[in-house]
């Protein structure tokens, strides 16, 4: 098997299980400001498109149109800051994650995380896991204008390290990563026990689906 120079992963529900406290921080958030609370199930369905998408999301569930966007913003900040207190305390590592990025970093392969999680958030959830250090790059929803499925991110860390797209494999959990990866044209793997907005991985035709992160050894 051929060996990528780089390989990006993204974050949520492909690395850690962060449903847990991303629900605990929307439920304070709308504790804080009269609306009803969400569910694990509801977060498992609508997290992958970045914290504004979420919001939208669960303020649909309770059928509340925010009349302006700063309105928006203040709730979207109270969520951030609920998240930032949250971070890493209703999370795990999913199976052969920490093992497989120690190995492949010790092997030398270039390891990054490519998320549209915020970025203090997605700091503080990889510090309190223990793996921050073993990632180059750190790139988040609001590192670039664009989120993914835009090639944004991908197409930077090209170009930082002058790889081609054949060297470049990107692992994911979602119909979001895959079509990343296809708007980036490199490789894409992805794990079927991730977040995908409520829908089979198989449909999104990914290279390859693997059982965990395991198979990248």
């Amino acid at each position: 098997m051929k060996k990528h120079a780089l390989i990006i992963f993204d974050l949520d529900g492909t690395l850690l299980d962060t449903a847990g406290e991303v629900t605990d921080a929307i439920n304070d958030a709308f504790s804080e400001v009269g609306l009803a609370q969400i569910t694990l199930a509801q977060t498992r369905n609508w997290v992958g498109k970045g914290a504004p998408n979420f919001l939208e999301k669960a303020l649909e569930f309770n059928n509340v149109q925010l009349q302006t966007q700063q309105e928006f913003d203040h709730l979207l900040a109270i969520f951030y800051h609920h998240y930032e207190k949250r971070s890493g305390r209703n999370s795990h590592m999913f199976p052969q994650v920490a093992e497989t990025l120690e190995q492949l970093h010790k092997n030398g392969t270039q390891l990054a995380v490519l998320t549209n999680k915020f970025l203090v958030g997605t700091e503080l959830v990889l510090k309190a896991h223990n793996i921050h250090h073993l990632f180059a790059d750190i790139l988040a929803g609001d590192s670039f204008p664009q989120k993914k499925p835009d090639p944004v991110g991908v197409h930077f860390l090209m170009q930082k390290y002058s790889l081609l797209p054949e060297q470049i494999l990107y692992v994911g959990d979602s119909s979001t990563d895959v079509q990343t990866a296809r708007n980036a044209g490199v490789e894409v793997w992805v794990v079927p026990y991730g977040y995908n907005h409520g829908d089979d991985i198989n449909a999104s035709k990914p290279d390859r689906i693997i059982e965990n992160l395991s198979c990248l050894l």
